[in-house]
């Protein structure tokens, strides 16, 4: 982290989730177990590495209130969601209302205003919704910056995920959801489209050119965008915008800053809620203590420091490039280093399984 004002948000943070009688039971459990004091162990962003690797399954199979902590086990303004199942079983992800604004909203409102995104026009989102955080990112999205809640084509991304690629019904389910898409874009004056690469791809081949013509802005989630698959999007929506989002469910979005065919789209956190580390590509055991140079490819390993739930030492199935902070962006407030080119790992034990989302 680029801030000193971090090492303040990880105390305040640490005391809050390591309190010994109102602080959270995962971490409380998880403290006990290694024998640390962590309040008075861990000082810097560093330490974090005394923790070892998050526990996955941990949030998939425990109960959510494990990772509240226990002064907020009446809080009634929060959100819950569950990942896409894309590697492993679906975990559960806990967001208090303004800590979601901070890790959705805000990133895309800031990265949308520094691109000129178009604004003040129908969104139309084709995405999973239901218990996963994008349809909810989706919607309060178009309300800041479009023109009321968004249109809406909901699709199961855990469903998808488990057909044959290539299948009869794999094509047609997704067939179904290009037809729902369609029916929108036909009857309403749609400018913005929000939906995963996987989707974005195939239904550009069912718009005619005036259709195409009309869009003025793309915002990509829930899948990585390839160099191929953005200058394919440039050809076919000339007149719109593209803006990405690089993320999950249980840390949030970091928005596309910059963008070059020659080496990728480049995601920045904003503020100091997120803490990326891009360690060396070793083996699975990965060694948390290191990180790669500027322009060299590391492996992404996340902190998620909010009040409502603390996730440490992530290991995510990607890999990326670490880059500086954009010294036009510093001051609003994208002061940490970046990823560029970021990749899913597709070895054999940590292959993602990627659908439409």
């Amino acid at each position: 982290m680029n801030d000193i004002n971090g090492y303040e948000r990880l105390r305040r943070i640490l005391r809050i989730h390591f309190d010994p009688d109102e602080g959270t039971p995962y971490w409380l459990e998880h403290e006990a177990a290694l024998g640390l004091d962590v309040r008075r162990n861990i000082k810097t962003l560093d330490d974090l590495a005394i923790l070892g690797p998050m526990d996955p399954e941990a949030l998939a199979c425990r109960p959510v209130e494990d990772f509240i902590p226990k002064q907020f086990h009446q809080e009634r303004q929060f959100h819950l969601a569950e990942t896409g199942g894309t590697v492993g079983r679906p975990k559960f992800a806990v967001h208090r209302h303004d800590e979601f604004e901070a890790a959705f909203i805000e990133p895309f409102y800031k990265a949308a205003k520094r691109c000129a995104f178009p604004r003040d026009s129908h969104w139309l989102f084709i995405g999973p919704t239901g218990p996963h955080i994008i349809g909810k990112a989706a919607a309060r999205c178009a309300q800041v910056w479009g023109r009321g809640d968004c249109f809406a084509v909901d699709f199961d991304p855990r469903w998808a995920k488990k057909l044959v690629p290539g299948s009869f019904a794999a094509k047609r389910y997704l067939h179904h959801v290009q037809d729902q898409a369609l029916r929108v874009l036909e009857t309403q004056s749609i400018r913005v489209l929000f939906s995963t690469p996987a989707v974005l791809l195939t239904l550009c081949d069912r718009l005619d050119n005036t259709q195409r013509q009309a869009i003025q802005g793309l915002h990509l989630g829930g899948m990585s965008a390839s160099d191929a698959f953005m200058q394919t999007m440039a050809l076919q929506f000339p007149n719109a915008v593209i803006l990405s989002g690089y993320g999950n469910t249980l840390f949030g979005m970091m928005p596309q800053l910059a963008y070059s065919a020659t080496q990728g789209i480049a995601y920045f956190p904003l503020g100091d809620r997120l803490s990326i580390r891009l360690v060396p590509e070793l083996s699975e055991a990965v060694d948390l203590t290191s990180q790669v140079n500027y322009d060299q490819r590391g492996r992404v390993v996340i902190h998620r420091l909010d009040e409502m739930q603390l996730i440490v030492n992530m290991v995510e199935r990607d890999t990326a490039i670490r880059i500086p902070p954009l010294k036009d962006a510093v001051d609003q407030g994208f002061f940490q280093d970046g990823l560029q080119d970021v990749q899913p790992i597709t070895n054999q034990t940590a292959a993602p399984r990627l659908g439409l989302y």
